[in-house]
């Protein structure tokens, strides 16, 4: 292939593989950045050198890097369909794992999505913030028990901390609860608070970022000391918690969408 056939196709693969983050992934305002829930971001340079520097000089592979960046986009999520995507919808049910029923999993951004009515939204937010809160309250119990319980005698350690306290502090859980809740609050009533939603929301959505970030860099730990990862997490497994959240995230912004907004 000439350099300019060798371009095309990594150009080609490029686009195949991942997009620019507006398209798709969710932006929380809070924390000013986007949310790369389903990996990334993913540098050009490096996955374009990654897949084709045992064939394709380096080169000809920047100026394969140069076109993809061209209007300015520098760090990049993956395609649903690429090899690159997290897809939450392998999880199964088992150790509290959270499964979407339909095996569909579209992006928490997916305004191409036909949206459902109203009330058929709202139902489904009460449906996914009970999942997470029957994986969160757990959790809250724990922290509070280990707070009200005297000290042992002649153990002058404090308790064994939860892995998953490790990605999202206790503080950041209790954040998470008090979301749970004002978001169920807001389903109650005739005209909910769309921006108190939206912040409750963004509270779910950061908890689930910091989680996938925390799986995946523990993940990459384990693969860099050739040590297997399959460990029992005890009373809350990171992933079903991910998942979790993900999902409520979801139907929150569903649900929003549906609304009839006045303009």
């Amino acid at each position: 292939m000439s350099s300019q056939e060798q371009v095309a196709m990594m150009v080609e693969w490029f686009n195949q593989q991942f997009e620019d983050p507006q398209n798709d992934t969710p932006y929380n305002k809070d924390m000013g950045g986007y949310v790369y829930l389903w990996g990334g971001p993913f540098d050009a340079s490096d996955q374009i050198q990654a897949e084709f520097s045992d064939a394709v000089d380096f080169d000809t592979m920047m100026l394969a890097v140069d076109r993809v960046q061209g209007d300015g986009t520098l760090e990049w999520a993956p395609t649903t369909g690429g090899d690159f995507y997290e897809h939450p919808e392998d999880d199964r049910v088992e150790a509290g794992e959270i499964v979407d029923g339909d095996g569909e999993w579209p992006p928490i951004i997916a305004d191409q999505a036909p949206v459902p009515p109203e009330p058929e939204a709202r139902a489904e937010v009460i449906q996914r913030l009970d999942e997470l809160e029957a994986i969160v309250q757990p959790l809250l119990d724990r922290f509070e028990a280990e707070a009200q319980a005297p000290p042992m005698m002649g153990h002058n350690n404090p308790p064994e901390e939860l892995e998953i306290v490790q990605a999202v502090s206790r503080d950041e859980w209790q954040q998470v609860k008090a979301a749970i809740d004002e978001i169920r609050q807001q389903t109650q009533v005739e005209e909910p608070d769309i921006g108190s939603v939206e912040q409750s929301n963004n509270c779910l959505l950061a908890a689930a970022s910091a989680l996938a970030g925390w799986i995946k860099n523990r993940a990459n730990a384990a693969i860099d000391a050739g040590a297997a990862i399959g460990v029992a997490y005890g009373i809350a497994n990171p992933e079903a918690a991910k998942a979790a959240l993900i999902s409520a995230a979801q139907a929150v912004h569903t649900w929003l969408a549906s609304m009839p907004w006045p303009f």
